[in-house]
């Protein structure tokens, strides 16, 4: 919010020179929106577990005859329609406040991206909840992952600004990919001229890189999983 208020003000010809064809509105917006939906696979699951075994639900819960999956699945469902108002209002409410406009060129790209952002937010979202099962330190873990992606996929600035070597961490990292396209999808590059890579090569890595995440995670939390379940700690905290 602060970030977006602040750079409303800023004169049209340093944010360009910075930012590229977008405008800094449009830049922080849709880095905010890709940390709404990032947040949702650490406080949509992660969270969800880590309460249900303070309260002493979980292991109930996962001896219940229904998928631990689509239990899980179903608090990230629940998330997304949270998420979904928080966008909306937000489009609202900057727009009187700043009366600027959130620019979108191309919708079904930009449909096309977060639903496989959706995808690979869910896989690293079961990567976290088996996290869970094995380091308590919840709030610590959330925070490192959030304020590790914020710093490295480029989520308010453009990667040109990194270093060489810290670029090519983020380069590593996938969600700096689906970064890079849901904002070239809704305002162009960041860069002003090309996204990290070829558009059409980009959007296949992101898919591939989306589908990945999804069948790890799940495998990872599965045998996570198994393994408290077999020892009798899932409830421990």
């Amino acid at each position: 919010m602060f970030a977006i208020g602040v750079s409303s003000w800023v004169p049209k010809g340093q944010a360009t020179a910075v930012f590229g064809s977008t405008t800094v509105f449009n830049f922080f917006y849709w880095g905010f929106i890709f940390l709404i939906v990032f947040s949702t696979s650490i406080w949509g699951i992660g969270q969800s577990i880590r309460t249900e075994q303070l309260q002493g639900t979980l292991e109930q819960l996962f001896l219940a005859p229904v998928n631990r999956v689509t239990i899980i699945i179903g608090r990230f469902a629940r998330t997304i329609l949270t998420d979904l108002a928080i966008i909306i209002y937000t489009v609202v409410l900057l727009g009187l406040l700043s009366h600027q406009t959130v620019v979108v060129q191309n919708p079904l790209a930009l449909l096309l991206i977060f639903v496989f952002l959706e995808v690979a937010v869910l896989g690293f979202g079961f990567v976290f909840a088996a996290l869970t099962f094995r380091l308590k330190s919840f709030n610590v873990m959330a925070n490192l992952a959030q304020f590790a992606v914020i710093g490295l996929c480029g989520v308010f600035f453009p990667l040109d600004i990194l270093p060489s070597p810290v670029r090519y961490v983020s380069l590593a990292i996938p969600f700096t990919y689906f970064v890079d396209l849901i904002r070239f999808a809704a305002v162009g590059s960041p860069s002003g001229g090309s996204t990290i890579l070829d558009p059409a090569l980009e959007f296949v890595l992101a898919i591939f890189l989306a589908l990945a995440l999804f069948v790890v995670g799940l495998g990872i939390f599965s045998v996570t999983e198994k393994k408290a379940r077999e020892a009798g700690v899932i409830g421990s905290h």
